[in-house]
């Protein structure tokens, strides 16, 4: 089977679309897939048609219903194949309800089927588009478990780190935790925060490294290749993600979880899809709360074992690269039968 992926962002610095592609793309290689990659941030009009022509694919797979699928779409109605968007996050939580809602309504009616990562993404699209709710699948992420956890142990001898990996860009507002995170430095020293991540916002980015001086316990990292992203998380006592959406679950979230480490996130349904509230991690809501929780996951390594451990076992049963890529092929099957 040839397919054709339509993909943003995948030449780019580490984004959660390029890591998510990337992962989905090597398990199909496994399964015996031809595929191709078509970048749409490198690729556009005509050269990105003939190109998908040449390669004459059985079937296109985009990511991203507003920068991939209105892509798909077009290229669909020129060529005649049938396509399968799977919905990131932004496009049902942001384009969808703003100036680029209607651009994407064709893509999506056009499509054969769409993808969300959890039910919540789905529940969310049938708020704007009902027609569409049967014929959306559920297929979760996977994500890689390491061979070893490794035992806690921060970057810097004597301190307490907090991870926060993620882009720089408002929806994913790194700015949160610094003025919680201050109050608790003032009275547990040890503690540090380092940020790792692209600058996908340069304005946005901007603010954040202005932020950064006032608050000398805290570093941005720049951007990490994912490779070596698990020497980060395995040198962290705690990883945070300060996101106002996901699109049913963030590659950090459960990378994090993979490598065994106890999560504080914002309570949204993205991270409530993963995250079970003193289970595999802890949620907050506010500040406040913030303060709160993250000063019981300093003060508690008991608290902080329990919740890695648990994390690592969800993904272990869960959340396997293999079952995610069986799952894709399975519905592409599914459509070429038609």
């Amino acid at each position: 089977m040839r397919v054709g992926i339509i993909a943003p962002n995948y030449y780019s610095e580490e984004t959660g679309n390029a890591v998510t592609v990337r992962r989905i793309e090597r398990q199909l290689r496994l399964l015996g897939c031809e595929l191709r990659i078509f970048p749409v941030d490198r690729l556009a009009g005509e050269r990105l048609l003939a190109e998908i022509k040449d390669f004459a694919p059985n079937i296109l797979h985009a990511f991203h219903a507003y920068h991939g699928g209105r892509m798909a779409h077009a290229i669909s109605l020129s060529l005649g194949l049938p396509y399968l968007i799977t919905l990131t996050g932004t496009d049902i939580y942001q384009a969808l309800c703003d100036q680029r809602g209607m651009e994407m309504h064709g893509a999506l009616r056009g499509a054969a089927r769409l993808v969300a990562f959890h039910s919540c993404v789905k529940r969310r699209l049938a708020d704007h588009l009902p027609s569409l709710v049967e014929r959306t699948a559920v297929i979760p992420q996977g994500v890689e478990l390491p061979s070893e956890t490794g035992a806690a142990a921060s970057t810097e001898e004597g301190t307490f780190t907090f991870l926060l990996p993620s882009g720089l860009r408002p929806v994913k507002d790194v700015l949160f935790p610094l003025k919680p995170l201050a109050g608790l430095h003032a009275v547990h020293p040890e503690v540090r925060l380092l940020l790792a991540g692209p600058i996908l916002d340069a304005e946005y980015a901007a603010r954040v490294m202005d932020a950064l001086e006032q608050y000398p316990f805290a570093r941005y990292l720049g951007s990490i290749c994912h490779e070596t992203m698990g020497e980060l998380y395995r040198a962290a006592d705690v990883v945070l993600n300060s996101s106002q959406v996901e699109g049913g679950m963030a590659n950090s979230v459960l990378e994090a979880l993979a490598h065994g480490k106890p999560l504080l996130v914002t309570d949204i349904e993205g991270n409530r899809s993963i995250v079970k509230e003193n289970v595999t991690g802890l949620l907050y809501r506010d500040a406040a709360e913030f303060r709160t929780k993250a000063e019981h996951l300093l003060t508690d390594p008991h608290l902080r074992e329990k919740l890695g451990k648990k994390g690592r076992a969800l993904v272990r049963e869960c959340y396997t690269p293999e079952k995610e890529a069986a799952a894709y092929l399975a519905l592409y099957r599914e459509i070429l039968q038609k």
